[in-house]
């Protein structure tokens, strides 16, 4: 594969991942088309991982002194100035050769130190994703999960992670496809949100967090979802359970659905007969819209059936249509009412 090119290949070496620029850009920048590669090939994730492990670990070594060279450095330093006397002018000259020398020296620790220092930070800080209106995005996390964010949501996690704890923070909604730490088996999968947190051991679900509402839909395996409000008991859910909880009344129901609840992931809404007010609340949270409905009626009127989301005039075209609505709009405000 030619740098900076795109991925040709099902298959690569930890050594050609090492040797590839574009690779090298991608995991230190988190910029290129390796993003939707690993996404595509979960078969080499524990191969991108090392490459990834390693590059990072070169990276930070490159800034760092080794600690015998520091020491010398500051020996040589401190011999410098015990030597500064007032003898002759050649003396003198050759004394502060000597300083100068020392001065540089410890001005390279000091750089070197500062770039580490900024460095182990930056791989500390947190990456933060986010998605517009009516966006999708799929992220890969340092362990090889899949994460698919769905539109106007945020996601956050540490670039490096330890072996004790899996974490990462959410805002809006997102389907987890958690990898299984086989080396560490030990190590937890934590989502954070605003009102709980769900801890997982290699499963697929579905967490939501819109307004004040939590809701948390399993596909496979096994999690723990940990309420923030102390009323509010924890629970662990099975496949097929779909939990929501709401702040405003401080209340947890739970009921039981299947994966089309999930279907948003390929693109489109799998409705069966869902009122008016649920699809309302789809426009508002993922394309941003204020809508308002003229006649609260409306509200109750019901569809079945798959909407596609890849155009948000065509999910109105569908909804004016099928529930017999007319759908107008002024400045920043999207009117539902009746046809006239």
């Amino acid at each position: 594969m030619q740098h900076n090119d795109r991925p040709d290949r099902n298959t690569y070496t930890v050594a050609d991942l090492l040797g590839d620029a574009s690779f090298q850009q991608w995991v230190l920048h988190q910029e290129g088309p390796w993003q939707e590669w690993t996404i595509a090939h979960p078969e080499q994730a524990t191969v991108v991982e090392t490459a990834r492990q390693l590059l990072l670990q070169i990276r930070f070594v490159n800034h760092v002194p080794a600690d015998i060279a520091a020491e010398q450095s500051l020996n040589r330093f401190k011999a410098a100035v015990a030597n500064l006397q007032e003898p002759s002018r050649t003396s003198n000259i050759r004394h502060l050769f000597r300083f100068r020398q020392a001065a540089v020296w410890t001005g390279l620790i000091i750089c070197a130190g500062v770039i580490a220092r900024y460095t182990w930070s930056g791989l500390l800080a947190p990456q933060r994703i986010q998605t517009a209106f009516g966006e999708i995005k799929q992220v890969l996390l340092p362990d090889g999960s899949q994460v698919i964010l769905q539109a106007n949501s945020e996601l956050r996690y540490k670039r490096s992670w330890n072996k004790q704890q899996r974490e990462v923070w959410l805002k809006g909604e997102a389907y987890f496809r958690v990898h299984p730490d086989k080396t560490h088996p030990v190590a937890g999968f934590v989502v954070h949100s605003n009102d709980a947190d769900v801890t997982v051991l290699g499963t697929e679900f579905d967490l939501k967090q819109r307004r004040h509402q939590t809701s948390v839909f399993l596909k496979s395996g096994k999690i723990r979802i940990d309420f923030h409000q102390p009323k509010a008991p924890g629970i662990i859910l099975q496949p097929g359970d779909l939990v929501t909880y709401d702040a405003l009344q401080q209340q947890v129901s739970s009921t039981q659905t299947d994966s089309t609840y999930s279907s948003w992931v390929h693109g489109k809404l799998t409705l069966n007969n869902a009122p008016l007010s649920e699809i309302i609340q789809i426009l508002e949270n993922n394309y941003g819209e204020k809508i308002i409905v003229n006649d609260k009626k409306l509200l109750e009127k019901r569809i079945e059936g798959i909407i596609y989301l890849e155009s948000k005039a065509d999910i109105l075209f569908i909804l004016s249509n099928v529930l017999d609505i007319q759908i107008s709009k002024q400045n920043d405000t999207m009117y539902f009412s009746n046809r006239k």
